[in-house]
């Protein structure tokens, strides 16, 4: 590497420098009086042991300085062909997504680093949490991570964040960031190297001293080698994602992000409140915005304080505290608690009580509460009604998914059991039209879904789909981000490194030039996936290109494809 060279040549220079000039300087009286003592000069083969021993010493921090005028890290900044392919990526491939990412960045940057640097840790690290989510809260993947530093449930829970039906506090900006640097201290003091406690952070600790142990190496850039197989592309490539984000975030209007519009920092006071209260009835007698006490408190999951007899202390907007209370106290306990009106599903020939229970995720016991009527040791007539645990609203405000027969009814729950997919926050229900060729594998990848839940959200029995026929999906609110194409990255990690990032080239001012693209018609039997692979695009651009804001489409609707792919 130029830089390693650079500072063993320098390390060299002065070595050598000073041993030619240790017999010119003037001594002391001290040394005077000691001048039978003979004084050795290293050999050369001395000095470059020294020299090797000093970068060993440095590891990857040898190129974590900082220059006069320029930004300071303070976690490893190595500049190489990797990196500068996402500083480009990041500029032309997402430069959208990442502006939206940045401008997130500084409701959260003041507390989030107050947090790294009360644990001892790099304030830099914030930048983990841009590439795990870009600052969302509400960010959920694909492998059921949550939250701006992206917690599955597992790694959750061992730090310390609750996870129930009520409260996720993976979600929480503040309680989460406590738990990313209890984990991340963990992984520094396991590895000694920031670009590998960032690489556990992504593949697990466990799949780090593996690939260390089966490469016989010691440092991240010798075990993601694009050769080598063992590691995942997503973790081969997390930190130059890393170091990408941070460099831009550092100095955005130099790639190119100068028009981004910041957030303010997040501000807020604290309330104590009783259990199950309504966060919307509250609210509104309170005269705040119930979404912006809902963004305050991302960690409740359905609107409500748990129901569980404690108090629970809750964020409210700065300045609105005593209004809040006041408001509050002359709420009557009704008046303030929050009730789920129960959803309501159609049984299917052959169905029990304990399948749908299964099929939900469910106790059986709470579906029989509900269900007083139904004999669950029999099974259940195809067509009948059975209720469910509410959908996670308030009853004044959630819509039924069916409408029970006039002679069946239920009271509204409280303190209701889990309920499935659709009553979580990240989740949107959409319904998908069965076309031609159509699998549950492809649509599973259309939607970025696990093929098993849309089985069990269907009752679906065998792999056979039926065209016209629809499928409820719930589909996660967070976007995939744009592919990556990993051959392009593989084919940078092999060349030459270099030491400097490019800047995005000056803009003359004028708006660039829209692409060309080709209208198309909507016909019978079209879903977004099968006009995407049509056109050799992406459901997501599509989206994008029509302002789309969820998966339906109506015959004759008109829409924009255009040239030049998924750009």
């Amino acid at each position: 590497m130029k830089i390693r060279t650079l500072l063993l040549s320098a390390i060299l220079g002065l070595a050598l420098a000073g041993c030619a000039t240790s017999g010119q300087q003037a001594q002391s009286p001290e040394q005077q009086s000691a001048q039978s003592v003979k004084s050795v000069r290293p050999s050369r083969a001395e000095i470059q042991a020294r020299v090797v021993q000093e970068l060993e010493q440095l590891g990857e921090r040898d190129l974590a300085l900082g220059e006069d005028g320029k930004p300071t890290y303070d976690i490893p900044i190595t500049i190489n062909r990797e990196v500068e392919y996402f500083i480009d990526y990041y500029q032309t491939k997402i430069p959208k997504r990442f502006g939206l990412y940045l401008s997130r960045s500084t409701r959260y940057e003041t507390v989030m680093k107050g947090i790294l640097k009360e644990y001892g840790l790099p304030e830099d690290l914030i930048y983990v949490a841009l590439i795990e989510s870009g600052f969302s809260c509400q960010a959920y993947s694909k492998a059921a991570a949550v939250g701006p530093w992206q917690f599955i449930k597992a790694s959750g829970t061992r730090f310390g964040l609750k996870i129930d039906y009520w409260v996720d506090e993976r979600q929480d900006p503040i309680k989460s960031t406590h738990a990313a640097a209890k984990y991340l201290r963990e992984l520094y003091n396991e590895f000694g190297s920031w670009y590998l406690a960032t690489a556990a952070y992504n593949a697990g600790e466990n799949k780090i001293r593996k690939a260390l142990s089966r490469y016989q190496a010691s440092d991240y850039w010798s075990i993601s080698h694009q050769q080598r197989g063992y590691l995942a592309n997503e973790t081969k490539e997390y930190v130059p994602r890393l170091i990408a984000a941070a460099i831009i975030a550092k100095e955005p209007a130099k790639y190119g992000f100068g028009e981004v519009q910041y957030e303010p920092p997040m501000a807020f006071e604290e309330v104590t409140i009783h259990a199950g209260v309504s966060l919307n009835n509250v609210a509104k007698a309170a005269n705040l915005s119930p979404s912006e006490l809902a963004t305050l408190n991302p960690e409740l999951r359905h609107g409500a304080t748990p129901p569980n007899g404690a108090m629970y202390t809750m964020r409210v907007p700065v300045g609105s505290r005593a209004s809040f209370e006041t408001a509050y106290a002359q709420m009557s306990p009704a008046e303030r608690a929050f009730q789920m009106r129960p959803t309501v599903i159609t049984a299917q020939k052959g169905d029990t009580l304990a399948t749908i229970a299964r099929t939900h995720n469910l106790p059986l016991n709470q579906l029989a509460l509900l269900n007083p009527k139904v004999n669950g040791k029999k099974g259940l007539r195809a067509g009948q009604k059975i209720f469910l645990p509410g959908s996670g609203r308030d009853v004044d405000h959630a819509p039924r998914l069916a409408r029970p027969a006039k002679a069946q009814s239920a009271p509204a729950v409280m303190g209701a059991a889990p309920a499935p997919l659709e009553s979580h926050r990240n989740a949107r229900k959409i319904t998908h039209v069965v076309a031609k060729g159509d699998t549950i594998w492809h649509v599973a990848q259309t939607y970025n879904l696990d093929h098993k839940d849309i089985v069990r959200w269907n009752g679906i029995k065998g792999q056979k789909l039926t065209v016209g026929s629809q499928l409820v999906l719930y589909v996660p609110q967070a976007k995939a981000e744009a592919k990556v194409d990993h051959k392009a990255v593989a084919k940078a990690a092999a060349a030459e490194p270099r030491v400097e990032p490019k800047a995005v080239a000056k803009t003359t001012g004028k708006p660039a030039a829209e692409p060309k693209g080709t209208v198309y018609k909507v016909q019978k039997g079209d879903t977004l996936y099968n006009i995407a692979k049509r056109f050799k695009v992406t459901p997501a651009s599509l989206k994008r290109w029509n302002n789309l804001s969820d998966d339906s489409l109506s015959i004759g609707h008109k829409l924009m494809v255009r040239a030049g792919g998924n750009s």
